[in-house]
């Protein structure tokens, strides 16, 4: 898998799950580390199924050592205390974890967000 793109929405979950174990496995990550692209990759798509809009586009690349994800929406964008809480949310909420998790997991995460959209960029490099 040279690049692969699609636009999802929520019967496509799995899809995207799988076509990030593919990506890790075609370019040599391996381990916890597949594991961890994995549930990024569903973390943010999940977060679009949810909170933006119920459909995004998906987009997965290698550039040199780094395996990228990127994930779009069309929603009406994520409040500014969701993106910068640096701690863990209350162990008994029941949701708020996905870019908690995300930036835990991934080496770099990146997210873009406003009143058209948001665009989240998440980087794993191959150990």
């Amino acid at each position: 898998m040279d690049a692969f793109a699609m636009d999802f929405t929520e019967s496509d979950l799995a899809r995207a799950r799988l076509a990030a174990l593919r990506l890790a496995d075609e370019h040599g990550l391996r381990g916890e580390r597949a594991a961890d692209l994995v549930i990024v990759v569903n973390e943010a798509v999940a977060n679009v199924l949810l909170h933006g809009g119920g459909r995004g586009r998906l987009r997965l690349w290698r550039e040199g050592v780094t395996l990228l994800c990127e994930v779009r929406d069309s929603g009406p964008g994520l409040p500014s205390r969701y993106l910068a809480k640096p701690d863990p949310p209350v162990p008994a909420t029941p949701g708020g974890w996905g870019i908690w998790v995300m930036r835990r997991l991934a080496d770099r995460v990146a997210i873009t967000t406003g009143p058209g959209g948001t665009a989240v960029r998440i980087a794993m490099k191959i150990s």
